[in-house]
């Protein structure tokens, strides 16, 4: 089973996406800001079932806690120093494809708008199996 790293600030979002990715299969660990999300996936890599991808907000706590717009690019940076050929997926509101388009240039495979889930599940599938 393919285990996602899902960080997101908002609960019902989070709970949501968890709940439609378990459905479809996957092991799905949670984190609500940029530091718990960071310190998940470190965790992970010294584990028997390292994360298989991530799933970034782009707005919401920092790494240092305060919340902040595009907070998702430092996230997505710091994950890719530490694994550069880590898949990371951006999740953003439909106003914000263009800072979304940024994180796709800075490294991340894809970025999602939220609120279709179910394409969600199949874009997930489409970066893993390639």
């Amino acid at each position: 089973m393919l285990r996602l790293l899902l960080v997101d600030d908002e609960p019902l979002i989070l709970r949501s996406l968890q709940k439609t990715l378990m459905r479809s299969g996957f092991d799905v660990e949670t984190a609500g800001d940029c530091s718990a999300g960071l310190t998940a996936f470190k965790t992970a890599q010294g584990e028997d079932t390292p994360f298989a991808l991530a799933l970034l907000d782009l707005n919401m706590p920092s790494l240092d806690g305060e919340y902040a717009s595009g907070a998702g690019l430092e996230l997505l940076s710091r994950l890719l120093e530490l694994q550069p050929d880590f898949p990371v997926v951006v999740l953003t509101a439909y106003d914000e494809v263009n800072k979304a388009k940024e994180a796709v240039s800075r490294g991340a495979k894809a970025y999602f708008v939220k609120g279709r889930e179910q394409e969600l599940v199949t874009l997930i599938n489409d970066i893993l199996i390639k």
